[in-house]
């Protein structure tokens, strides 16, 4: 132990290749490659003497790096990451000559004590990467390896690859996702020892399961320390919790339960990955408390009321799927029938988490279509359910969705009270008013959430039909893409109306959309348009969705089917029904997101009349601003202390990771990232045009979109870039280096198909701190070139 101090007080932090060779002699958990080291007025002045020096190596002979060790790079308050050229796989003289020579020129500036150094090259790696002492963006002390397998070592740096993430706190003996990453927390141990300081290091796995130590260097701002204690009891609050969730009686059925935060209700799209108090308590009362399973029951479903379905550990929000399955069964089935079906639903789940954010198309058999026969047999042939009970659900799923189909019970009773949501009038008072606040609450879940969520179901039969006949293939997939958009008259009418109305009219009509639709901060169209909108440049021809008309023979495959599988109406009648739903349920949307905008403004009312922000407003919950009473003093005082107690939990909200599936408690010490899930940059958020950079888009202003995390792309940050959003990489390749610099707000490593998606849009906002990207409710609109929130 009094040579662990010893040796602390004495290591410094050098350049690349200094601090290398210093490690060398201390650290014990891993190796350091032998190196050669020199200046660049050495090379200059004498190069046959370093090549000498180099030639004396035993591993001359073998594939080299020549890697760059300016003066400038990997300080305390920058890195310079990827700045400067490194090669690789270099063999013979005159290739390292060449190698020494190119390194040497991209020092954009001279300094002749700049340095560069010659290592033997590591072959055969099994796995390398990049692990940070804490959690770089918020301080957390998560231990975080960004690592991608094979034999590439700068995978994980170059984002050339798609690369996991390994998250685990010093608790307990943390278990490493693969073998390979065993030694890691004991090196990270051991070099913490040494620094003292947040730090991070790139690291390679050989063939034999050494680790070997790439590099080693102070964390360029890292997030402010985050109390241990406070982060430890929070954590453990959060696994005690899950415990008692798992045992204590629910009318959900199964053993156990897997939770989600894009299952169902997806919390992770609509509020956040850790929303602040007033998002997530405004969308725990309008839906997932009660809202949700009473449209569930009335559309046949199984009775779930008084089951929350969404329950939130320390304030991060997760979807109970055993609640969630089970609101899924139509109150047909029997008890034991039941009982199996949501066991075997879960069990999916857990063993195939990939799945969770499509459970209802992938895992739970919820409405009738097509080829449902074919997905229940597949109950049969797993063991979960006998023939008979198969038919029974099959029956059951029949009846429900036909009741859709017919227009018959909830569902027009629910399409009935959007339209009369639409025609009423919120007159808002001249001053505020505290009993309001409750009032349309009240009034957007009796009213709006209530219907919508009927409308969603219906709308959610319908997708699954029109995706049945295509595994049919009655309906090609372009096919099914032009029946579905032709459903989009909201969108369409918004784009049309912002064409052809005047600023005025629009703001009007469109004025209470908000990107964030439960979020206070989130400015709404008619409180900072400029934001979202320029009408200074001449409007584009806006033009509806194509449509879809079937043809004859399509006609006639659809009749069969519906003949065939005893649903009512006829073909022309089931495309109407599914036109209509999925407009239905886009309309829905938008009336009761005017009642949702409206409770946010006088949330915002309520701080002014209190002497409170905006900022203070959006930690306090739905539940503290409906008990408001006028009393000005007593308000104050209560709403405060609460608004403090919220404040100072969420402190600690904003730092803890968790996994996007979790399956049990000591998953909150240790857990791997899902694949393709985005590493965030800061805690930062922006509002902004999106540049698809590879197609020569200008990013000035905008959010970057970034296929791979290049160095070669770090000229974008001389744009002014509002932010940036990469589909691979980890954070701690090179562009996420420099985004955490930079305090640009970023998601990077989002996944191919996420990354295709969102390049779709116009307008996107990245909330960093919420690990949310999400398309601006504006997106598709003529919009803004240039201007970060």
């Amino acid at each position: 132990m009094r040579g662990e101090i010893t040796s602390a007080r004495a290591f410094e932090f050098g350049t690349k290749s200094e601090t290398l060779a210093r490690l060398s002699a201390l650290v014990h958990s891993a190796i350091v490659l032998p190196l050669v080291s020199f200046t660049v007025a050495e090379w200059q002045h004498d190069p046959e003497a370093v090549l000498a020096k180099i030639r004396r190596k035993p591993w001359v002979a073998d594939p080299l790096v020549v890697r760059s060790s300016g003066r400038d790079e990997d300080q305390s308050t920058f890195s310079n990451a990827g700045r400067y050229l490194s090669e690789t796989d270099v063999r013979g003289q005159d290739e390292l000559v060449d190698a020494i020579g190119r390194v040497v020129a991209s020092y954009d500036v001279f300094r002749p004590n700049n340095q560069v150094f010659v290592q033997p090259q590591l072959e055969n790696a099994l796995a390398s990467g990049v692990v940070s002492s804490c959690e770089p963006s918020c301080g957390a002390p998560y231990r975080v390896v960004n690592w991608a397998d094979g034999p590439d070592t700068a995978a994980v740096t170059s984002g050339r690859a798609t690369v996991r993430t390994w998250y685990f706190l010093d608790e307990d003996a943390p278990r490493p996702p693969v073998p390979w990453l065993t030694r890691i927390p004991d090196l990270v141990k051991e070099l913490e020892q040494l620094s003292r300081r947040p730090f991070e290091f790139e690291f390679g796995v050989a063939e034999d399961g050494t680790l070997v130590l790439f590099q080693m260097r102070l964390l360029a701002k890292p997030g402010k320390p985050v109390p241990r204690r406070r982060h430890r009891e929070a954590v453990a609050q959060c696994r005690a919790r899950l415990h008692q969730l798992r045992q204590a009686p629910t009318p959900a059925l199964g053993p156990d339960t897997v939770f989600g935060v894009m299952p169902d209700w997806n919390p992770a799209e609509m509020i956040g990955i850790r929303p602040r108090p007033l998002a997530l308590s405004l969308y725990r009362n309008l839906i997932t408390d009660e809202i949700w399973a009473e449209s569930r029951h009335r559309y046949g479903y199984r009775d779930l009321r008084g089951a929350p379905l969404l329950i939130d550990l320390h304030g991060l929000p997760y979807i109970d799927t055993r609640a969630s399955f089970s609101s899924l069964v139509p109150a047909s089935v029997p008890d034991a029938t039941a009982e199996r079906l949501v066991g075997s639903y879960v069990q999916k789940l857990r063993e195939n988490p990939h799945l969770h954010d499509k459970i209802e198309f992938t895992i739970a058999l919820s409405s009738y279509h097509f080829t449902i026969t074919e997905r229940a047999a597949e109950l049969v042939r797993s063991g979960v359910l006998s023939p008979a009970e198969s038919s029974e659900l099959v029956t059951s799923l029949r009846h429900v969705t036909a009741r859709m189909m017919s227009g018959i019970g909830p569902y027009r009773r629910d399409l009935a009270e959007i339209e009369q949501l639409r025609r009423l009038p919120l007159h808002r008072p001249e001053t505020f008013r505290p009993k309001r606040i409750a009032a349309l609450t009240h009034l957007c879940k009796r009213a709006g959430t209530l219907p919508f969520s009927g409308i969603a179901r219906a709308a959610f039969a319908a997708t699954s039909i029109v995706r049945s006949m295509v595994e049919l293939g009655v309906l090609s997939a372009e096919d099914a893409d032009a029946l579905l958009s032709s459903s989009q008259v909201t969108s369409s009418a918004l784009q049309k109306d912002f064409a052809d109305l005047s600023r005025t009219a629009f703001l009007r009509r469109y004025g209470h959309l908000r990107p964030g639709t439960y979020d206070i901060l989130s400015p709404r169209y008619d409180e900072d348009p400029s934001r979202y909108f320029d009408w200074s440049r001449p409007a584009a021809n806006v033009t509806g969705p194509p449509g879809f008309l079937p043809a004859v023979a399509q006609m006639r495959e659809i009749r069969r089917l519906i003949a065939e599988h005893r649903l009512p109406g006829n073909a022309h009648e089931l495309l109407r029904f599914i036109v209509q739903s999925v407009a239905a349920r886009e309309y829905a949307k938008l009336q009761f997101s005017r009642v949702v905008s409206e409770i946010l403004f006088d949330a915002k009312r309520a701080g002014e009349w209190l002497g409170l922000g905006p900022d203070d407003m959006s930690y306090a919950r739905i539940e503290d601003l409906c008990a408001l009473t006028g009393d000005h003093r007593r308000d104050r005082a209560t709403l405060c202390a609460a608004i403090e107690s919220a404040r100072y939990q969420h402190e600690i909200t904003e730092t803890l990771c968790a996994p996007v599936v979790l399956s049990e408690p000591d998953e909150l010490v240790s857990f791997a990232a899902m694949a393709d899930e985005a590493n965030f940059v800061t805690q930062g958020r922006v509002i902004a045009p999106i540049a698809d950079v590879s197609a020569g888009d200008d990013p000035a202003g905008s959010i970057a979109m970034i296929a791979a995390a290049d160095p070669g792309y770090d000229w974008i940050f001389t744009r002014g870039i509002a932010g940036l959003i990469t589909a691979f990489g980890g954070a701690n390749s090179h562009m996420a280096i420099r985004a955490l610099e930079l305090g640009i707000p970023a998601a990077i490593g989002v996944g191919e198909a996420e990354f295709t998606r969102l390049l779709r849009a116009d307008v996107l906002e990245v909330d960093a701190a919420s690990k949310l990207v999400r398309p601006s409710a504006g997106a598709g609109l003529r919009l803004r070139e240039t201007g970060a929130a």
